[in-house]
């Protein structure tokens, strides 16, 4: 009874820690695909961040409502650049701007099971 409650209260706390998504579209092509599993820890403190970190975000622009995936460009003035591989595909800083580095709580820790063959 009390290992239940233990492993409850740790999944419960294991959400707040952990966040995990599955790819969809093609902004993150090549590094990430459709499909592809992804695993993100919560960030506690921007400096952990640096330019080539993939970091999961609120879609910044009025009414976005959706977790988005994209690569750390550049840090300047606590402001992050993010874009996506696919320039083509991708909303990303070019059309939103910079973003305040506490606005990109999680940083990818892993990608656990591509689903297009490849490791």
């Amino acid at each position: 009874m009390i290992l239940a409650a233990v492993v409850a209260v740790l999944g419960i706390g294991a959400n707040r820690w952990f966040l995990r998504l599955e790819v969809e579209g093609n902004s993150m092509i090549p590094t990430l695909l459709p499909g592809d599993r992804l695993l993100f820890r919560r960030i506690t403190r921007p400096s952990g961040l640096s330019v080539g970190v993939i970091v999961a975000l609120h879609d910044p622009r009025p009414g976005g409502d959706r977790l988005i995936v994209k690569r750390i460009t550049a840090i300047t003035n606590g402001e992050a650049t993010v874009r996506g591989d696919n320039p083509a595909a991708s909303t990303d800083s070019r059309d939103f701007g910079p973003v305040a580095l506490n606005q990109l709580p999680w940083k990818l820790v892993r990608r656990y099971n591509r689903v297009h063959g490849g490791a």
